[in-house]
């Protein structure tokens, strides 16, 4: 073949790269992206609909008022929520963190009860989440026990503590303590007054590192590779260390269990041994409506903000129209069972 044939036979305009457009379209619809976009839609939906039944002429439902108060009210299972995100993306679960929340509520009450100063017992308060996150990593990790029954015996032991350490709710009359609690910032004017407080200041403080840490990070890459269902084989063919990252998930769930029930401490100012009973169940629940798929290898930080906002939001409108508390229970089950549909759905498909 000649150079005047071959060149007849080769395209005479070069092929043209796709354009954006193309490509936003293309990340839009890929379906790793289709549950989170579904929780942001059910977000939206659940805005628009409180803003048209509950707006009146002088008050808009959606305001800085109502997501002030709604970050105020769960901070501290928004903590939690990262700290599971980081185990169900690895294909793992962590029953114990609802156990944890109220074992660090009495440890904190009994340690500012005895005399004990401030700083130290905030830092003990995390510091028994992390011991407890690093007991369920190492029976995952290194006794290969299955993460259910691992922290399911979390979950009894820290119950257990709690109950030792007091069966009676212990206010916390600690001054530097109560302060820390009523710490806030207030912004706007009546009747539109805002605040943002201490606890919400360290949530966000403490999604922005899990954004940083599960997604630009070879240890996030890592947590990816674990939920792959090839136990971490090709993470470890990859140069990662599946092994270590295991046990790690856990002790993040746990660092963030401590850090919750510290929040919890400051929002109800007493420790109590049925605290945080339903809790874990709560934070797995935010974290599957806000994308992540169960059997692991999917799902995204700032989807789980989205789920912990979907299941503050029906907190808030159940209480705006008076319904007892169980129908929070029914509304919460029937979305997550929706997006449990969704999930399957969409590996059918990948499949």
């Amino acid at each position: 073949m000649t150079a005047q044939t071959l060149s007849e036979k080769l395209p005479t305009t070069p092929p043209t790269a796709p354009r954006a457009s193309d490509r936003w379209w293309h990340r839009l619809l890929d379906r790793r992206f289709l549950p989170v976009a579904g929780t942001v839609a059910t977000l939206i939906l659940l805005l628009v609909g409180g803003q048209l039944r509950y707006s009146t002429d002088d008050r808009s439902f959606i305001s800085m008022r109502l997501f002030s108060n709604l970050f105020i009210d769960n901070s501290y299972l928004l903590v939690l929520a990262i700290g599971m995100t980081f185990v169900i993306i690895s294909g793992g679960i962590d029953l114990s963190v609802g156990g944890v929340v109220a074992l660090v509520g009495l440890v904190i009450a009994k340690l500012l009860e005895n005399g004990a100063p401030l700083p130290f017992v905030l830092v003990v308060g995390v510091l028994v989440g992390t011991t407890m996150g690093a007991l369920i990593g190492v029976m995952v990790q290194y006794f290969r026990i299955q993460p259910f029954i691992a922290s399911l015996a979390g979950l009894f032991l820290a119950r257990g503590l709690a109950n030792l350490l007091g069966k009676t709710a212990i206010a916390i009359k600690d001054e530097g303590f109560a302060s820390l609690a009523s710490w806030k910032l207030k912004f706007g004017e009546r009747p539109d007054i805002w605040y943002i407080n201490l606890s919400m200041i360290i949530a966000f403080v403490v999604l922005l590192i899990a954004v940083y840490l599960l997604h630009y990070t070879r240890f996030g890459r890592t947590v990816y590779g674990l939920g792959s269902g090839d136990g971490g084989q090709a993470a470890g063919l990859m140069g990662l260390k599946p092994g270590a990252t295991k046990m790690w998930v856990y002790v993040i769930s746990g660092t963030c269990a401590g850090i919750g029930g510290l929040l919890f401490a400051f929002y109800t100012k007493s420790g109590y041994n049925l605290s945080g009973v339903g809790m874990e169940l709560d934070a797995i629940a935010s974290v599957v409506i806000g994308g992540a798929v169960l059997t692991g290898g999917a799902g995204f930080v700032l989807g789980t903000f989205a789920g912990v906002s979907v299941y503050g939001l029906i907190l808030v409108i159940c209480n705006r129209e008076g319904l007892e508390i169980w129908w929070n229970r029914i509304l919460i089950g029937a979305i997550l069972l929706g997006f449990v549909l969704l999930q399957r759905v969409l590996v059918a498909r990948r499949r």
